[in-house]
């Protein structure tokens, strides 16, 4: 059944690469006795200012990797190995603007540790991450997600511990994740060694080949701009927010507020990671039937997503309650809400791009994506030096909702998508669940429980009524 490999495949994506970043969440009572808005504020804006570069980290070459695996299936690993090579080449030349940059960016609080810091981030893009980076878009799109959630979650378990560690035991404060993310990174790598250069032999192909090279970057770069946008949505509102000389503590408590409106994120892309080959296996159908279950699959995901920020952020004061053992961090449960509520969008955002990047209309991408990290970051530069950390919050919401549906209004979008969408009534949908959701978020706990539980019901009722189509979907 299509619909139980989603969410099967989901779990898995969401237990194995995304086990660090939930990991963290179950450690936070632990750490945030160790932590001040400070060694928040540090590490939020070293890590935006990283965010920034990493859009560029593979040239955009994932998506060549995408068709080029679908499209040639006895000649992919050809055309990989010579990804392999250029990515390599590119490292190089990365690693350098990357060091160059946190030289001179590094917080004042942290440049006594500025050149361990800067290791700490220039080593792993150098020499761990093309490997780590082809491995893991191997395994996605031959749909093999057991071994990347089992290496990810040993690695999982060995960042819990390291965050205790360094952050509890040795009270290294913000360097704590640093070092844990770099010895993790560099395990992760080992673990990827022996499938990319012998197990699959997708080994770089040492020849450099002009021709292939600009027709390959004439497809490739356009999606840039389209990375950039996790960058200009998630993390500039606190490179903004250093720029215009905000407190280091204020941009500490929006970065843990935005740091659960992350966990919304990576549920977000572990789903995501999962129904991307499978829209892609549908799109190279080329049938009405396939793209009728695209639609419906997305519709249901789209419900499902709004129902899971609407129950986390009902209950949002409790997991702060909970959680942080910070009395200065746990009062940003409101900004919390407003975040969690954006990433609602994912289920549209994927059909959308996802039918881009198959058709090949990779240079419509800016149209969604960059523009609305742009207008993020005119709306953050113009709002926040009037209204503080909360006003960031609204326009990375509006942002967020902009991204997740204006590629249905794309005119190239309903030339190749050949069945209607309704991306006007779920942008109301959300808005009105957001609105609801911040009016309730201090009634008492009773209350909560009821809205839960009707929420919940009404779902199951949504579900039974299209049991039909969810038990009969299947790839055509």
């Amino acid at each position: 059944m299509l619909i139980k490999k989603i969410f099967s495949d989901s779990l898995i994506y969401s237990v194995g690469p995304q086990i660090p970043k939930i990991a963290s969440l179950f450690v936070l009572p632990i750490i945030t006795r160790y932590l001040t808005s400070t060694d928040y504020g540090i590490a939020g804006v070293i890590l935006a200012y990283t965010s920034f570069l990493s859009a560029m980290s593979d040239l955009g070459f994932s998506v060549l990797m995408m068709n080029s695996f679908y499209n040639y299936k006895l000649k992919w690993k050809h055309y990989w190995r010579q990804y392999h090579y250029y990515l390599s080449l590119w490292a190089i030349f990365y690693s350098f603007i990357l060091g160059t940059v946190l030289f001179f960016i590094m917080p004042e609080e942290a440049v006594k540790m500025k050149y361990f810091i800067i290791g700490l981030f220039v080593i792993p893009s150098l020499v761990f991450n093309v490997t780590t980076i082809i491995a893991t878009r191997y395994y996605q799109y031959s749909s093999k997600p057991v071994f990347i959630s089992t290496v990810s979650a040993v690695i999982g378990v060995i960042s819990i511990i390291l965050n205790l560690y360094t952050i509890a035991y040795l009270k290294m404060g913000y360097l704590g994740w640093f070092v844990s993310n770099f010895i993790a990174s560099f395990l992760t790598f080992l673990c990827y060694v022996y499938p990319v250069y012998f197990k699959y032999k997708i080994t770089p192909l040492i020849k450099f080949r002009k021709t292939f090279l600009l027709k390959s970057l004439r497809i490739s770069l356009p999606v840039i701009p389209h990375n950039y946008s996790s960058f200009l949505l998630n993390t500039s509102d606190r490179v903004v927010m250093d720029r215009l000389n905000v407190n280091i503590s204020k941009i500490g408590e929006y970065n843990l507020a935005y740091t659960f409106g992350s966990y919304m994120e990576f549920f977000g892309n572990a789903v995501g990671i999962a129904v991307g080959p499978i829209y892609t296996s549908l799109f190279s159908s080329k049938s009405k039937e396939a793209a009728i279950t695209v639609k419906f699959i997305t519709n249901f995901l789209q419900v499902v997503f709004i129902l899971v920020s609407l129950l986390i952020s009902l209950w949002c004061k409790e997991l702060f309650e909970l959680l942080i053992k910070n009395k200065e961090l746990k009062s940003v449960y409101p900004i919390a809400i407003i975040i969690i509520m954006g990433y609602a969008y994912r289920p549209y955002y994927w059909t959308a791009i996802t039918r881009l990047q198959y058709s090949e209309n990779t240079n419509q991408l800016w149209k969604i994506t960059f523009l609305s990290g742009v207008l993020n970051v005119v709306l953050n530069l113009f709002f926040i030096p009037i209204y503080g950390i909360s006003a960031a919050a609204i326009t990375t919401f509006l942002c967020l909702m902009y991204i997740g549906f204006a590629g249905y209004f794309l005119p190239v979008f309903r030339k190749v998508e050949p069945e209607k969408y309704s991306p006007i009534f779920f942008i109301v949908l959300i808005l009105i669940s957001t609105l609801m959701v911040y009016a309730l978020k201090d009634i008492n706990i009773l209350l909560k429980l009821l809205i839960s539980l009707a929420l919940l019901f009404s779902f199951i009722g949504y579900s039974y009524i299209n049991k039909f189509k969810l038990f009969n979907l299947k790839l055509q």
